[in-house]
């Protein structure tokens, strides 16, 4: 593998689907659900997003079409246009606390939130174009808890991998960070494989952003949810960036110690990259050229805490 970035998803839809009108559970794709991911393939970067498209039933049961899209740019290739290419989409289910994925032909658990350390289930490990057959993998649960996210209260789990029993071998690969009922993994939707289907499939981790009808956006940096309330911690931490709305030239107000190496980055609402700047010495930011609109404007460094604040281009 050249490069292990950030991004999303994979379960290739290969069942007949019919619609249904049940409404997806309150506990996984709620209304307007989407995810942002990173995504990384040699020199290709940029973000893979995953929408809830609609409810349908799988062999008699509700399940839920989540469609997904990478947009991606060739780093190799300055001033290269990006591009936008449909992938395969995914088939899930919530069954009580669990939440199953379709692949090889059945529903394999892929959370499930009752669990309690020792437990554990099998699951297909992916690759982005979709699930690896004969690539299942076990997860054993080994610790469980609760946090306040947006103002809910979700569980979440951590595991890890091994092979199934009666198979030899190591498993390469992890499944890091928390699963967190609701949001899914911090590392990836499903665990991923750094060998099926080629020695280089691509990768696609890093939670990014989740986002829902009735939710604050949600983020993920520096090993830490952040909520939309992070606008009103970044202005009590001493950065802020006036005026806005403005023509794409403003003043940045910074905290009083900030890191050597602290950089911006510009990000559309749905978490795409696109400006990385220094910080300016003179405090007075250029991004005129963007198209008008509503960014996130974040400044990171190392030690720090990431920051974020909003940025409005008329």
């Amino acid at each position: 593998m050249k490069h292990v970035c950030l991004v999303l998803l994979g379960s290739a839809v290969a069942a007949p689907v019919a619609h249904a009108q049940s409404a997806p559970s309150t506990s996984w794709c709620p209304p307007g659900a989407t995810w942002t991911y990173g995504w990384s393939w040699w020199q290709e970067s940029g973000t893979v997003t995953v929408r809830y498209a609609r409810d349908t039933v799988v062999a008699g049961q509700p399940a839920q079409v989540l469609t997904r899209s990478r947009l991606a740019h060739d780093s190799a290739t300055p001033g290269s246009p990006s591009y936008t290419t449909p992938m395969s989409s995914v088939l899930t289910r919530a069954v009580g606390d669990r939440v199953d994925v379709w692949a090889n032909g059945q529903f394999y658990p892929l959370y499930d939130f009752a669990a309690r350390p020792g437990a554990g289930w099998l699951t297909p490990r992916v690759v982005p174009s979709g699930p690896c057959p004969a690539e299942l993998v076990q997860v054993t649960v080994d610790s469980v808890g609760t946090q306040q996210v947006a103002g809910r209260t979700l569980r979440w789990l951590r595991v890890h991998l091994s092979a199934p029993a009666g198979t030899s071998g190591p498993v390469i690969g992890q499944w890091r960070g928390r699963l967190y009922e609701q949001l899914g993994s911090m590392d990836y939707l499903q665990p991923q494989s750094p060998t099926c289907a080629g020695t280089d499939p691509g990768y696609i981790a890093g939670f990014g952003k989740f986002q829902a009808t009735g939710w604050p956006a949600i983020g993920y940096g520096n090993g830490a949810l952040v909520l939309a309330t992070a606008l009103a911690r970044a202005t009590a931490a001493g950065f802020g960036v006036y005026p806005t709305p403005s023509a794409g030239l403003c003043t940045l107000a910074l905290p009083a110690k900030l890191a050597a190496d602290a950089s911006l980055q510009v990000l559309t609402l749905t978490g795409q990259l696109i400006r990385r700047l220094p910080v300016p010495a003179s405090r007075q930011l250029d991004v005129r050229g963007l198209p008008a609109g509503t960014y996130t404007l974040l400044l990171a460094g190392t030690g720090q805490p990431t920051l974020a604040q909003r940025l409005v281009v008329e």
